[in-house]
């Protein structure tokens, strides 16, 4: 018999193309997940009574080839089987030629659950759906006669029924669902020499000459509800699957669907997509969305396409993972913090396989880059009932950020100092902590934008004005706009020394081919990174731009294995792209063309970074910046209104400036929709200034993320005299910190100033500005006098 012919093995593009919403071929089948009702129990079976001629109903029984996947040894269901994770972890798909008759069947369909796990499926049930979702009638029947035929009789008969105890084999009964998956310890000082309660005791318990305070802050990740929601599109053609998804792991999703449709690798072939919205995206839960269109696919030999309600984005599609850090803190009369302890809370849902890497991104950035004496960090990552989470690489830091800079300012507040003072205090180059993280370029940043927007003035003013209203106790709900001022500073990097995930060993390959040609062969990055490459190559080898051409076709064997965003980045490219370069250069006169040169990152920095006893400098090219915003709250509408927005960048050598900027301006009003529920904030005055730097590029997305929402949280605590601690906020939120604000407690957490103010009600305003002046601390009394200098 004649042999079978083997796949043709040709290259892939890796180049992204449209969204894959737009795609369609021949006649599409429509997709919708079916979703466990419940968080808990034992699905028997899956049935839908009836189902019309061409309309198929597809489960983890169905699937030709493996059942799971794996990521960092974390095993993933392509169809949940057995027993449930979490509400709405998708059991199966049903598919069929009409959208409208798809969403009708959905709700006809039966799970079966297993006695066993009764009470908790039946409570859940109820509790998230009004129809019997959950059919228990025949084993019901069998054990207990009383039983009827829907969960609500079950339920209205559940008092006669025998104890539970007595019916189910609680062999059987599932364990609390919260296991700690991840942790991460840092200890330095006192901390390091005593055990944790010893050194609590001496920092925070028998230390007389510190203010002690302790705060919870949360910032939950949001994405924009008007981005294309994830999903896939799916056909065969020719024996070969063609998938087109917002991968950004392509050799990941390759690599699944080969093993659970049991064909080749060379047979399937990825059309990458546009990701949206500012978060990493396209891994491994849109691998896992690909894989389940690609199994209804194959099995019904027609074009399947998938597309999550935004409801479906909302509850299981969320970015990042739900955090809270709690710091407790010892700091002395002039500014310096005795001690630090922090614990960080990260809740990664179901499952999450880059828990590990997430613990140690938050807590290095939980210190951000102070030089604190006594410090002890505890991060733990642990399991719950709620949907998987993933892992936003390019903004993993963002809520350690958002948490230690109010902190600061909550500290600043309490020792009655500046927080420009504050940061000068606790980030003296003699001091050293043993995460090094350079505190020099995000001074510069702070500086900067301090005297940018006018910070120190506008400070104390507001402060007097909220001191005022609080002596006063005049009524906040009739008094004039609220006004204040926030700063914060965060960094974002290039690659991580530490990474236990990702590999930042990617490898670029530049060939010089006759007639004055280059081919750079590399993943298609933005148009603004394609004209920077072609600026380095043409700068080294001479070579007219046009004639510089990238190639985004790899073979299997050559797709690189990590997610594009964990090496893409302008600084880390570009640097290798010189080597080749130079490289090429070198051999141009003495060998035959073409010429290739194929380059990676060095491992000698890398020295740099003790991954056993985690110290050291833990990254590579780094970007600071710092953000300074005033905001205005109206007391009748409580309506957040931002007065300025002032941002100063340092991302080391800027290729392109006006790229860049329009870069920081996008996600600056993106990241406005994004600070207050169901609102988006407007803000005309936005001012951005870049500090011209010889160090290596490094990047410039996710800064404004790293640092708007602190400084934002900032200003609106100052303006509502007492602590925000959470984000996004809400009308009602900020209503109800009005009315629970209690003089006595927020007099003691704002600036001290003298006992005089009664003075300023016979005072005219240059009286008055005196006076503020005099009492003023020295260097915004200095300030003062240096603006009446210049005017």
């Amino acid at each position: 018999m004649p042999k079978k012919n083997a796949p043709v093995i040709t290259k892939r593009s890796l180049e992204t193309k449209g969204f894959y919403s737009d795609y369609s071929h021949h006649e599409p089948y429509y997709a919708a997940l079916i979703r466990s009702p419940t968080s808990t129990g034992i699905v028997r079976n899956i049935f839908l009574e009836d189902i019309p001629e061409g309309y198929h109903l597809f489960t983890a029984k169905d699937i030709p080839g493996k059942k799971t996947f794996s990521v960092n040894d974390v095993e993933i269901n392509i169809f949940g089987h057995d027993s449930v994770s979490f509400a709405g972890e998708p059991l199966g798909i049903l598919v069929g030629p009409d959208e409208a008759i798809v969403q009708r069947l959905l709700e006809k369909v039966t799970i079966n659950f297993d006695i066993e796990t009764l009470e908790s499926a039946l409570k859940n049930a109820i509790n998230q759906h009004h129809r019997p979702f959950v059919d228990v009638s025949e084993k019901i029947a069998k054990r207990l006669p009383r039983a009827k035929n829907t969960v609500e009789t079950i339920l209205s008969e559940i008092n006669e029924l025998p104890p539970l105890n007595t019916v189910l084999d609680t062999n059987h009964i599932e364990k609390s669902q919260k296991h700690i998956v991840a942790s991460r310890e840092i200890k330095t000082g006192v901390f390091a020499e005593n055990t944790i309660d010893e050194a609590e005791k001496i920092l925070f318990t028998d230390n007389e000459d510190c203010f002690i305070s302790e705060e919870t802050w949360t910032e939950k990740l949001t994405d924009l509800s008007w981005q294309e929601t994830a999903g896939a599109f799916c056909y065969m053609e020719n024996g070969c699957m063609n998938v087109f998804a917002p991968t950004k792991w392509p050799s990941l999703l390759i690599n699944v669907l080969s093993a659970c449709l049991d064909l080749p690798e060379e047979s399937i072939f990825i059309n990458k997509t546009n990701t949206s919205g500012i978060y990493s995206k396209g891994l491994w839960r849109t691998t896992q969305i690909a894989a389940q269109v690609a199994v209804a696919a194959f099995l019904v030999k027609k074009p399947v396409k998938l597309i999550l309600t935004q409801k479906e984005q909302d509850l299981y599609m969320i970015p990042g993972v739900k955090t809270d850090i709690t710091y407790k803190t010892a700091v002395r009369k002039d500014g310096k913090v005795k001690g630090m302890s922090v614990f960080i809370d990260v809740d990664v849902g179901a499952l999450n396989p880059f828990s590990q890497e997430i613990i140690d991104r938050i807590a290095i950035a939980s210190c951000n880059y102070y030089k604190f004496e006594n410090v002890h960090i505890l991060a733990q990552a642990h399991t719950s009932k709620n949907p998987p989470s993933s892992i936003c690489i390019k903004s993993i830091d963002s809520q350690a950020f958002f948490a230690i800079e109010n902190q600061i300012q909550k500290l600043s507040n309490q020792v009655h100092l500046l927080p420009e003072d504050i940061r000068k205090i606790n980030t003296n180059a003699k001091d050293r902590f043993i995460i090094d993280i350079p505190s020099k370029t995000a001074l510069e940043t702070f500086f900067n934008t301090i005297q940018m927007s006018d910070f120190n003035r506008k400070y104390a003013s507001f402060h007097m004005d909220a001191i005022d209203r609080l002596q006063k106790n005049s009524n906040p709900f009739f008094a004039v706009p609220l006004r204040g001022i926030g700063i914060a500073t965060g960094y974002n990097v290039s690659e991580f020394y530490g990474s236990t995930t990702f590999s930042y060993d990617t490898k670029i390959e530049v060939t010089l081919l006759p007639k004055e040609r280059v081919v750079i062969h590399a993943i298609r990055p933005s148009e603004v990174i394609q004209n920077i490459w072609r600026e380095t190559v043409s700068e080294i080898l001479q070579i007219k731009k046009e004639n510089i051409l990238i190639d985004s076709d790899f073979y299997i064997k050559d797709i690189p294995p990590s997610p594009e965003d964990s090496f893409s980045t302008i600084g880390t490219m570009n640097e290798i792209i010189k080597k080749c370069c130079n490289d090429i250069q070198k051999r141009r006169f003495h060998q035959p063309l073409p010429i290739t040169s194929k380059k990676g990152l060095t491992g000698t920095a890398k020295k740099n970074w003790d991954k056993e006893a985690f110290s050291g400098i833990p990254f590579a090219n780094m970007s600071f910046a710092t953000c300074v915003v005033e905001v205005e709250l109206d007391t009748y509408t409580y309506s957040e209104k931002i007065k300025g927005i002032w941002l100063t960048v340092d991302c080391g050598e800027l290729f392109d400036e006006q790229a860049a900027l329009r870069t920081i301006r996008l996600e600056i009003q993106q990241e406005l929709s994004m600070l207050v529920e169901e609102k988006s904030i407007h803000c005309d005055k936005i001012s951005v200034k870049f500090i011209q730097s010889k160090n290596k590029s490094g990047q410039v997305g996710a800064l404004v993320h790293n640092t708007l929402p602190a400084a934002f949280s900032s200003a609106l605590s100052l303006a509502l005299a007492t602590q925000l601690t959470k984000l996004p906020c809400t009308e009602a939120q900020i209503f109800n910190l009005i009315k629970e604000r209690e003089t006595s407690t927020q007099l003691s957490q704002l600036p001290h100033i003298p006992q005089i103010l009664h003075q300023m009600d016979s005072m005219d305003l240059h009286g008055i500005d005196n006076l503020l002046l005099e009492h003023m601390p020295a260097d915004i009394s200095a300030t003062e006098k240096n603006l009446e200098t210049k005017e």
